[in-house]
């Protein structure tokens, strides 16, 4: 092999390892964003299930799963409080909890929206590390979230995970906030009363209050540290449709045929291995033309 041929097959190798680290910098950079919005894509996939499921139901069957969820927060009538993030033992959901406002059997019990925060996410029955990392857990022992005087549902997620934001925004909300279950095809509104920060083992904030109807919102605290609480508690007002939606990309995506989806996806990933492909190209004629340049100024000196 010649020197010339040696030297072309070398750039070749150079600009193969120049992509393959062009394309490995760009995922890093890009997960967090992409696991993200896949996160938000399979939550509102998921939601869409269960709300299709519930419209579904005969009319003996909702009322028998609504009936049940009534039961088991009359029998609750002081809420039993644990830390939602204590990772120390292994979370099992006792029965018959596992099963209320399960029309799915899927571990689902509905949705929460938080339109300040452009999140729209799955509340699923307790606070396994698998239920954590892609969605909203309700704390057992506290009031399921279906309303009604003398009820505290609460309501914990993570922030600041890799692969999804989750509660991640919570810091953003304001009093004043609304924020909306979606349970059994019922659409509960939440107006935010109160914003705390506390120890884990300060809990008499999640305490049920004689005649209200509250739900509070739990995540760790500050961002990072996690040595804290942030309690975000709204209490039941009116419901009101937004006229805007305020669904994200990933959200609206859901709604979509799946093979659109993945077309969509494919195109993205050509668009970007022919930008790299250029890239190098556009390199490799520079370094060709200043070779040549460097050849015809070393000829006319000889």
């Amino acid at each position: 092999m010649t020197k010339k041929k040696k030297k072309k097959k070398g750039n070749v190798v150079l600009n193969i390892f120049i992509a393959i680290v062009f394309l490995a910098g760009a995922g890093i950079f890009l997960y967090p964003t992409v696991s993200d919005m896949w996160n938000q894509y399979r939550n509102a996939k998921l939601i869409s299930k269960y709300e299709q499921s519930t419209s579904n139901l005969s009319e003996e069957n909702y009322e028998k799963l609504w009936k049940e969820a009534e039961e088991y927060n009359a029998e609750h009538p002081v809420n039993s409080i644990v830390d939602a993030f204590d990772e120390e033992e292994d979370y099992e959901p006792t029965h018959p909890y596992d099963e209320v406002l399960d029309p799915n059997g899927d571990g689902l019990m509905g949705s929460i929206e938080i339109p300040k925060i452009q999140a729209k996410l799955a509340i699923y029955h307790g606070l396994s590390k698998n239920v954590l990392e892609k969605g909203v857990g309700h704390v057992e022992g506290t009031s399921l979230p279906i309303g009604g005087a003398s009820r505290h549902a609460v309501l914990a997620a993570h922030r600041g995970l890799p692969n999804a934001k989750l509660f991640t925004d919570l810091d953003q909300m304001e009093v004043g906030d609304i924020f909306i279950l979606h349970i059994l095809g019922k659409n509960l509104a939440y107006k935010v009363d109160q914003i705390k920060t506390v120890l884990p083992d300060e809990t008499s904030e999640l305490d049920i209050v004689e005649g209200k109807d509250l739900v509070t919102l739990v995540t760790c605290t500050p961002y990072g540290v996690n040595t804290h609480r942030l309690l975000v508690r709204g209490i039941r007002t009116e419901y009101v449709e937004e006229e805007e939606s305020n669904e994200t990309i990933p959200q609206m995506l859901a709604k979509t045929d799946p093979r659109k989806v993945l077309a969509a996806g494919s195109v993205v990933l050509v668009i970007l291995i022919l930008l790299v492909y250029l890239i190098v190209r556009r390199g490799e004629k520079r370094r060709v033309s200043g070779e040549k340049e460097e050849a015809e100024k070393s000829g006319k000196e000889n």
